[in-house]
């Protein structure tokens, strides 16, 4: 693995995901994707490309980024710990970021929850976005590594 690489964790929608636009911001409140941490990394940045322009007559839309420490567990979740996005009214075309979580370590075995913990509401709610999180590689042998076991 080489160290010091800036990719993109893998994520994968689980509501409402439109193909070419990506989350709708004015859907329920709720867990929107989750990304799948595969190698031992360090957070650079989380965010969100809108793709729709967000509004909202009586709430505008908010996502934060949780760290969940045990794959498909919420015991020990975070809340908005990597990320907290306040897209208010944001035009489509803009990218809007977060380093709150800059540094921290992610192991296999973690995931990141993406949530809409506020939707756009009211006359004229609107608004899509497609998250994503930038992580450096950190080089590490798998053996040290917990959570990855070879199968048999």
């Amino acid at each position: 693995m080489i160290e010091n690489q800036i990719v993109a964790l893998p994520c994968n929608y689980i509501v409402d995901y439109d193909d070419a636009l990506g989350i709708d911001m004015d859907q329920a409140a709720a867990d929107v994707a989750v990304f799948t941490v595969p190698f031992r990394c360090e957070v650079i940045e989380v965010g969100g490309a809108v793709t729709e322009t967000c509004a909202g007559g009586t709430t505008t839309p908010v996502i934060d980024f949780d760290l969940r420490p045990t794959a498909g567990s919420d015991s020990g979740r975070g809340a908005a710990d990597l990320g907290h996005l306040v897209l208010s009214t944001t035009a489509a075309g803009k990218v809007m970021y977060d380093m709150v979580g800059v540094g921290t370590i992610l192991e296999p075995g973690n995931e990141v929850v993406c949530q809409l913990a506020i939707r756009a509401d009211g006359t004229g709610s609107a608004g899509h976005v497609r998250p994503y999180i930038l992580v450096m590689m950190r080089s590490e042998t798998k053996a040290n590594l917990d959570n990855m076991v070879e199968t048999a």
